[in-house]
């Protein structure tokens, strides 16, 4: 049980910084990107090349072990003739997002987030 117990602490802990929060946006938009890239056959040098970067700092990106500003997500969207959109929700939500284009068909929505276990 002493287990358990440290095991829980461990994960409240963990809700409780900032990086833990910060990690799912940052999946969820590194996953957005890499799905228009491929919507566009659009390549890393290409994208790279339309922000005025290296290839290098797209994989670094796409790989998550970049940390990028607000900006930079513009920039990127931008070039792929998208929009970077936010939104809060209770940390409890499960958000689904689905795109609508005027006269286009309606997307398939993103798969729900978990929903993380409340004590």
């Amino acid at each position: 049980m002493a287990d358990m117990d440290r095991y829980r602490k461990m994960f409240e802990e963990a809700e409780a910084s900032v990086d833990y929060w910060a990690a799912e946006p940052v999946l969820d938009f590194t996953r957005d990107l890499c799905r228009l890239m491929e919507e566009k056959k659009m390549s890393r040098a290409e994208l790279a090349r339309r922000i005025g970067t290296s290839r290098a700092y797209i994989t670094k990106l796409l790989g998550g072990s970049a940390n990028f500003t607000l900006t930079t997500m513009v920039k990127l969207a931008m070039a792929l003739d998208g929009a970077v959109r936010i939104h809060i929700a209770d940390k409890r939500a499960v958000t689904h997002w689905q795109d609508e284009i005027p006269g286009e068909p309606v997307r398939q929505p993103k798969a729900p987030r978990r929903r993380r276990k409340q004590e």
